[in-house]
């Protein structure tokens, strides 16, 4: 049967209910924004019990069976709950046995699907054919070799078969490759701090910085890279920076002192470390520029705990950038722009 508006609203909230009964009075509120003119007419009590009956007559809610569970304080009696019925319980077909690599058994244990149970046939049959002496390749390469589907494993990651580590990337002899980063090579004299990757959060300052950088390599400045740091991305991007050549032996960052743009170069301080990659060091001379030439922006204020954890990154800085998040405003890098940048070249040489 076709429900109308109101009452096909109602059973999709019934539908996505987490308990089997539902409350009327949630129902009620549901109903009222769904359709905000049953806030104020006084027919709404008679539209909402009308589309409870159709859910009864549609087979999708069950009224209660006593009159003790219907509110009868008002005109037309609406029960105080509704139940969704109870769904019928399938045979389980018996499965046949299967026996596993050792290294599956784990994951045989777990698996309970079909669609699991054809994930693990597949990987058995990789690691039959010796699929284990097979070296690490990007996971998606792996991905379509396996199901013919390159971003197959993009989603198996995170189902139980993997969260649960009874199936891994290194089993399957692939690994995750990290978005890489917008980078430029500008050649210049060698410093003798080493070969240094500039990384700037926001695209806008990437652009300048690199015009700047070669103007200044331009006037025997030192070669460098110049990387967006795409946002976000940049914890996990900077595990690309031993593609880059050549190979940078100092990692510097510059971005926006607020919550995110604080935390984004801490986190990716972490992951580089781990792997082994030099430090992520604050652009100390470019974050000094923009403290003093600061274009104050409104922010939400952030505690006071979280935001000293959040600048300890900036070294000395950190007590002006605890206190611009505690105060609530922040500081685009964007301020630190070309025209500011092309009258400081001497700093791009401390950087």
């Amino acid at each position: 049967m076709t429900l109308t508006a109101l009452a096909q609203h109602l059973a999709e909230h019934v539908s996505n209910a987490a308990t089997q009964r539902v409350e009327v009075k949630v129902l009620y509120g549901a109903a009222v924004a769904f359709d905000r003119r049953l806030a104020t007419v006084p027919t709404a009590r008679t539209e909402i019990g009308e589309a409870l009956d159709e859910l009864v007559r549609a087979g999708i809610v069950m009224l209660p069976s006593s009159p003790k569970y219907f509110d009868r304080r008002e005109t037309p009696p609406l029960p105080m709950w509704v139940r969704r019925p109870p769904r019928e319980r399938q045979a389980r077909a018996r499965r046949e046995v299967r026996v596993w690599p050792a290294v599956l058994e784990e994951a045989g244990r777990l698996a309970s699907r079909d669609d699991e149970y054809a994930v693990l046939e597949i990987v058995a049959a990789f690691l039959r054919g010796g699929g284990a002496e097979h070296p690490s390749v990007p996971a998606r390469e792996r991905s379509l070799e396996l199901f013919g589907d390159e971003k197959r494993l993009d989603g198996l990651a995170m189902t139980r078969l993997f969260t649960s580590g009874a199936l891994t990337l290194e089993l399957l002899r692939c690994h995750a490759v990290p978005i890489p980063f917008v980078s430029q090579w500008v050649p210049g004299r060698a410093d003798p701090r080493g070969t240094a990757l500039l990384i700037a959060e926001n695209h806008h300052t990437y652009t300048s910085l690199l015009e700047v950088i070669r103007e200044c390599a331009g006037q025997g400045g030192p070669g460098r890279h110049v990387g967006y740091g795409t946002g976000s991305q940049f914890p996990s991007a900077v595990l690309t920076v031993p593609l880059l050549e050549p190979r940078p032996e100092r990692i510097v960052y510059f971005g926006d002192i607020d919550l995110k743009g604080l935390q984004i170069p801490a986190a990716a301080d972490l992951n580089a470390r781990g792997a082994g990659l030099p430090e992520v060091a604050p652009a100390l001379p470019l974050y000094e520029l923009l403290f003093q030439h600061a274009h104050r922006r409104p922010a939400d204020r952030v505690a006071p705990d979280l935001a000293g954890r959040a600048s300890q990154w900036l070294g000395h800085l950190a007590e002006h950038a605890s206190a611009a998040l505690t105060i609530g405003y922040r500081l685009p890098q964007e301020a630190v722009g070309y025209e500011l940048l092309s009258s400081h070249l001497g700093i791009l040489d401390l950087v």
